[in-house]
């Protein structure tokens, strides 16, 4: 509530204040429509004068209440009343001035070059009869038209720099927020990077000085120190790899060196069979990892639940779609194997508007089919 608060309250202010100003224009308009001005002989009220004037009045008023919701049909409306008395032989009062009124808000409202083109046909025949009525009516109406202009014109000159002002400290406050997000992401970077990366690389080294203290004993040990190692070696690869999301440009991924990676890192006991297409062409950012995560959750599943002897994982481009094959023959399914892991899996890649499958392999084991968009973002 208290977000939005700040933005509402101007735009309200704004609305507020413009109904003011049209219901002083309405009152101004009755309280001439009302009463007579001008000469004691000649009045420009709806309820006094020849009938030519009580129209003209009429629409002279409605263009004074009209003026701010529709000032270009004010200006032309109470100009061709102006000219209508005119031509009709009859004395001009001041409210022939409702264009003057009118030409104010026109060229309040329209960028200069509009608002010259709107106001130029009602001005260039306003004047005219104006000077009919004599040179002092021609140069009060020239000088008021002027005013009016300039005064319309000066209060959209101001409004356009409060806007560009406004403009100019809206993206000033986006780049210190996106500055804050950057910095409060390295922070976050370096925060996991010291703490994961200390505690991973103490276990790599442990690892490496318990197999390299048996020596020649127990090569089944050995190797699976080693094993461990490379493990941790490849978690701290994707450590890095996850740290550099935080960051504005992400690096890319090689998908064929990402994938043997984490064939690599599977156990000894397991066949491993690799099939990835020479033509996979480029990929969006997303895209590369999403099929990292989906290969290696895959085949962490296979490690955790499958008992299988042999894997199969194969990469290969299917015209715009970049597809996915894992599939082991070990168990077809058991009360864990579709858990958390394969629901994330899932999202990932619907996020990116492809499908997934997980389910029992023909004739046996466990298999995972996905098919992502190529250049998908």
């Amino acid at each position: 509530m208290s977000a939005t608060a700040p933005t509402s309250r101007p735009v309200v202010s704004r609305v507020a204040r413009r109904r003011r100003w049209i219901a002083v224009d309405v009152l101004v308009a009755y309280v001439s429509a009302v009463i007579p001005i001008g000469p004691s002989d000649v009045t420009a009220s709806v309820w006094h004068g020849p009938a030519v004037m009580r129209v003209a009045a009429v629409v002279w008023f409605a263009a004074i209440a009209g003026r701010r919701p529709a000032p270009a049909v004010a200006l032309f409306a109470s100009a061709g009343a102006t000219v209508a008395v005119a031509a009709a032989g009859q004395p001009l009062t001041n409210l022939s001035a409702a264009s003057a009124l009118s030409l104010t808000m026109v060229a309040q409202t329209r960028p200069r070059p509009r608002a010259l083109l709107v106001m130029a046909i009602p001005v260039a025949v306003v004047l005219p009869a104006l000077a009919a009525e004599s040179v002092q009516a021609l140069v009060l109406g020239a000088v008021l038209h002027a005013v009016a202009w300039l005064a319309g014109d000066a209060a959209r000159s101001r409004w356009e720099a409060a806007r560009a002002l406004r403009r100019h400290e809206a993206e000033r406050a986006r780049a210190e927020r996106r500055h804050a997000l950057e910095d409060e992401r390295a922070r976050l970077a370096r925060e996991l990077h010291d703490a994961v990366g200390h505690a991973v690389t103490v276990m790599v080294t442990h690892a490496g000085a318990a197999r390299l203290s048996l020596g020649g004993e127990r090569a089944e040990i050995r190797t699976s120190l080693q094993r461990i190692e490379d493990v941790g070696r490849t978690a701290m690869a994707d450590l890095d790899q996850i740290l550099g999301l935080l960051e504005a440009d992400p690096p890319s991924l090689d998908l064929d060196v990402v994938v043997r990676r984490l064939v690599a890192t599977l156990p000894g006991h397991l066949r491993t069979e690799i099939a990835i297409d020479a033509g996979l062409g480029e990929v969006s950012d997303p895209v590369a990892q999403t099929v990292h995560r989906v290969i290696q959750e895959a085949l962490t599943n296979i490690v955790r639940h499958a008992s299988a002897s042999t894997v199969r994982v194969r990469l290969f481009r299917d015209r715009e779609d970049i597809v996915i094959g894992v599939s082991d023959d070990g168990r077809a399914a058991g009360p864990h194997r579709p858990g958390r892991g394969l629901n994330g899996m899932r999202d990932r890649v619907h996020r990116l508007g492809g499908t997934c499958q997980a389910g029992p392999g023909t004739p046996g084991g466990w298999r995972v089919d996905a098919r992502i968009p190529a250049e998908a973002s």
